[in-house]
């Protein structure tokens, strides 16, 4: 936390467009999300991917809503960045109350049997971009992901599904409005 936090002091003071090294939320909510995505069957899989990418998406924008109210670019920065910081934290210790959650209680959501895992692993794997659209397409769409994602750990990768990576590819040419690359016109 104390490196992200200098991290924010020098792009303050810099001018940094958004920090560049992870924050210790942002590693925990990555562990915690991919940790509780193996347990879960894939109707619940589909519907923590669901709400992750609004809770991205509503992240992103009280975010910014934070933000706008400084004059001090710089200080814009700083406050979107610290906010970003607090929610991703939040977030992820809401990923961590569910990892925990014994199963026993009705507000728990349901994880696969374990021979249910064992026979869900081919089937991830044959999920993936570049399994349903070939390497140079997935390619091609892992590129654009890259270049219009406003996440700090997007799911820009050909061993994603093709509906992830299009559907932040749509999120990130939706939020760049007139500002975003030709690519998005099709996607909106």
């Amino acid at each position: 936390m104390k490196a992200f936090r200098l991290v924010l002091l020098f792009c303050a003071v810099a001018g940094c467009a958004t920090p560049t090294l992870a924050s210790d939320a942002d590693l925990a909510l990555n562990r915690n999300y991919r940790a509780l995505i193996e347990q879960l069957d894939l109707g619940n899989e589909t519907r923590l991917r669901n709400a992750q990418r609004a809770w991205l998406a509503f992240r992103d924008k009280e975010c910014g809503f934070k933000a706008q109210g400084q004059r001090d670019p710089a200080n814009a920065r700083t406050v979107q960045a610290s906010c970003v910081e607090e929610l991703t934290g939040l977030r992820a210790a809401q990923l961590q109350r569910e990892l925990d959650c014994d199963g026993q209680r009705s507000a728990c959501v349901a994880r696969k049997s374990a021979s249910a895992a064992t026979a869900a692993a081919p089937a991830i794997a044959e999920r993936s971009c570049r399994a349903e659209v070939g390497a140079a397409r997935a390619k091609q769409l892992v590129a654009q992901c890259l270049r219009v994602s406003p996440a700090t750990r997007p799911p820009c990768n050909a061993a994603n599904a093709c509906s992830l990576i299009t559907d932040e590819i749509r999120r990130g040419c939706d939020m760049l409005g007139k500002d975003a690359p030709k690519f998005c016109a099709g996607r909106r």
